[in-house]
């Protein structure tokens, strides 16, 4: 009888697991590798055909060779030297134009659900024969992405900016704007939806005359806007052609609310607003001021209301004030409307502003 030979011992569970596990792990690098490199490589795609597609439209854009990064967590493509400047259509952007020391453009991995564009480094912005050099902490915007789908919504952050205009220097703490967009609205239906808020900002005392200053101060506490605009605009044709598109298909913009804090003065807008067949607005809404009595007595210091009317204006804003039960300042509500140029406010004509002068038609 002939003798089997030994089996070779196996190994240990604990070997083969391990094994696999390295294995494993070797086939993920792999794989989060090959989706990098595909990631990096759409976002350089992506980037050209915008840059081709803006060019095609008459916008000049020029720029230093991208560079691939964010391994293995971001996909990333710096565009250093960037400088980009809109088709001038003699109205509207005449010497519009942006340059910054590096864009950079990102998404998340392994889910690529967002698009971020971050500016680095020194920035201008150039405006007509204006070109303002600023620097800010921060500058990004978020553009979330759907599989499929173009994004339809962004959100965007500023963050200590300091700007040196030919008057003198601006800054500001903070900015956030978040939009959401529709390209098929119809009349019942938000087309633009927007919202921000623009905190702590200094501007320049050149701005202002002496008695503003003295009534106001150069720093406004905060700015916010809350508004949307419904019914659906054609993407071809001029602008008048489009605004007039856009009133005869019942178009409108809603102002939830427009708050200003600056100085003692701290008011707030509600309005709804449409174009007439002018193409002239006609708005109705609603003029709330806290603490009216502080904001008299700045109207009055800056010259919008003569000393001597000061007591009459007290007076009539006291009968249309309320104190609100929680205890907080007290607010006076004023109906407001405009049309055919003429502001009214609680039924008594307040300003008259000339005609929106539109680009031929």
């Amino acid at each position: 009888m002939i003798a089997k030979p030994p089996q070779p011992p196996k190994p240990p569970f604990l070997g083969r697991f391990l094994f696999g596990g390295v294995v494993l792990l070797l086939a993920l690098i792999a794989g989060h590798s090959l989706l990098w490199r595909w990631s990096a490589g759409a976002l350089a795609e992506g980037f050209t055909d915008w840059v081709a597609q803006r060019r095609v439209e008459g916008w000049t854009i020029r720029h230093e060779t991208p560079e691939r990064g964010g391994w293995p967590f971001t996909a990333k493509l710096s565009i250093p030297q960037l400088q980009i400047d809109a088709p001038s259509d003699g109205n509207w952007s005449e010497g519009l134009g942006w340059d910054v020391a590096a864009l950079e453009l990102a998404v998340p991995l392994p889910w690529p659900d967002a698009l971020r564009a971050e500016a680095k480094g020194a920035q201008r912005l150039r405006l007509g024969g204006a070109s303002i050099p600023y620097q800010a902490g921060r500058l990004s915007v978020v553009l979330p992405l759907q599989a499929g789908q173009a994004p339809n919504r962004a959100n965007a952050l500023l963050q200590d900016l300091r700007a040196e205009t030919a008057e003198g220097v601006m800054t500001l703490r903070q900015f956030g704007l978040n939009a959401l967009w529709q390209m098929q609205a119809s009349d019942t239906e938000a087309a633009l939806a927007l919202q921000f808020t623009a905190e702590d900002a200094a501007l320049p005392s050149a701005w202002f005359t002496p008695a503003a200053l003295a009534a106001l101060g150069p720093r406004i506490a905060r700015l916010e806007f809350d508004g949307a605009s419904s019914g659906p605009i054609s993407p071809v044709g001029g602008l008048v052609q489009r605004l007039d598109g856009w009133r005869a298909a019942g178009g409108s913009i809603t102002l939830n609310q427009l708050r200003l804090r600056w100085g003692e003065v701290d008011t707030g807008l509600r309005m709804a607003l449409r174009l007439d067949q002018a193409l002239q607005p006609m708005a109705t809404g609603v003029l709330v001021i806290t603490n009216p009595n502080a904001t008299l007595e700045s109207l009055a210091r800056l010259g919008a209301i003569n000393r001597r009317s000061l007591d009459s204006a007290k007076f009539a804003l006291a009968l249309m004030t309320r104190r609100p039960e929680d205890g907080s300042a007290p607010l006076a509500e004023l109906p407001a409307t405009y049309q055919s140029g003429t502001l009214t406010l609680a039924q008594m004509p307040l300003l008259r502003l000339p005609p929106i002068a539109w680009p031929a038609r």
